[in-house]
């Protein structure tokens, strides 16, 4: 019987079968790779953020030297 006191459907016993396999292999620098794609999308982030406040900021400088 599960935890429930209800006896064991099939669905849980299929996921109770899963969890009991041997987990694969995880590579020892997987940290370090994902630390690496973690800062190069920040930087990639931070990079476009500024350029489009630049482009912002030129087009609010260029609309008000022509409406002026």
């Amino acid at each position: 019987m599960s935890a429930g006191g209800r006896p064991p459907n099939r669905r849980e016993a299929e996921v109770r079968r899963l969890l009991d396999t041997p987990h694969p292999a995880v590579p020892p620098d997987l940290a370090e790779r994902a630390a690496l794609r973690g800062r190069g999308l920040l930087r990639r982030r931070r990079v476009l953020r500024y350029a489009l406040g630049a482009a912002l900021l030129a087009a609010a400088l260029a609309a008000a030297v022509l409406l002026a």
